[in-house]
């Protein structure tokens, strides 16, 4: 975005010039109409939309958004939401017209920030959501002091301004019916990839693999201990909602971290078209999976759904925080 403040607008920028050819000439040239691609990222796109609708609704009620979790789940499903509409619907409709950065340079550049500070910004939510868990289980106090109350909302402020960082200050993706995804490179001039490079997000990237495995492996170490003293003492429910909570997030990061090797690796050397598919499959698995995860394994919001469509009857819930574990538990 610097760079519009910079030189006033998108066709000014030297590197997005497309003033060689006209808009359709662009896509003839170097475009590839792909209907069913497209159809199929744009119902990918509104069906995980209107899944995400009703997991909002339960997890915005009252007693569900007094935890700290549940906070963070609400941040990760707007941020999911809204990448969805970038990473599907629009590419969807881009590819279906069989279009190229230089088609709608406007278009494509914006929608490319805003996909790009998203992505970023949903790893850092996903990776806290997992600390969250792993201090709620480990160190309850810090927990406290980090997560308490509102504190919740100032955390994720961080990971908004980090995604703000790299919708400002950094090189946008651009679309390529092409090859059906986003590279930094819009491929207008030839061999000069590498002045497109976006450092940052190769960094973010690798961050994102290396510190969600040094909480996996922390978080196997934590419950490990936690499920012996348990059952020495003849009790685990106080840990059972933490590491349900634990398991959908980890799942969520493993599959950001595929996508996160696949991008790295195919803005930098060429691989199979195959390949490209994954890794954009992969990102948009990515921002939908967890509506599928929380339905599927998370308990309180399927229950919840199911009392507001009628299908379950409603009752009392009470939550309560373990003093040993700082884990939160809902009983109806």
């Amino acid at each position: 975005m610097n760079n519009i403040f910079k030189y006033g607008s998108v066709s000014r920028i030297p590197l997005y010039n497309c003033s060689a050819h006209t808009p359709e000439e662009w896509s003839q040239r170097d475009g590839v109409r792909r209907p069913l691609y497209g159809i199929a990222d744009m119902i990918y796109g509104l069906t995980f939309n209107m899944l995400y609708i009703p997991i909002l609704s339960v997890l915005f009620e009252k007693e569900n958004i007094k935890m700290s979790c549940f906070k963070i789940m609400i941040f990760l499903a707007s941020v999911d939401m809204l990448a969805l509409w970038v990473n599907s619907i629009t590419t969807g409709f881009l590819a279906y017209q069989g279009a190229v950065f230089c088609t709608y340079p406007n278009l494509i550049y914006v929608t490319g920030m805003a996909g790009l500070g998203l992505w970023c910004c949903s790893c850092i939510i996903a990776m806290i959501l997992v600390m969250n868990r792993l201090l709620d289980l480990s160190k309850s106090t810090l927990s406290t002091l980090i997560f308490e109350g509102n504190r919740t909302y100032l955390v994720m402020s961080f990971t908004i301004l980090y995604g703000l960082y790299f919708v400002v200050f950094t090189p946008p993706i651009a679309f390529s019916s092409k090859y059906h995804t986003w590279f930094f490179d819009p491929l207008i001039f030839v061999n000069r990839t590498d002045e497109y490079a976006n450092i940052p997000h190769g960094v973010n990237n690798f961050l994102v693999v290396g510190i969600t495995c040094l909480l996996y492996v922390s978080f196997c170490l934590v419950l490990g201990k936690k499920l012996e003293q348990a059952s020495n003492s003849g009790s685990s429910k106080s840990n059972k909602m933490s590491t349900q909570i634990f398991i959908q997030s980890a799942m969520i990061c493993a599959i950001n971290q595929v996508a996160s090797i696949v991008y790295v690796i195919m803005n930098f050397i060429d691989v199979p078209f195959w390949l490209i598919i994954v890794g954009h499959s992969f990102w948009l698995f990515g921002h939908g999976a967890p509506a599928i995860i929380y339905l599927c394994l998370n308990k309180t919001i399927r229950n919840g759904i199911l009392k507001k469509i009628g299908l379950r009857k409603s009752v009392a819930a009470v939550v309560t925080r373990d003093t040993n574990s700082g884990a939160f538990t809902k009983t109806n």
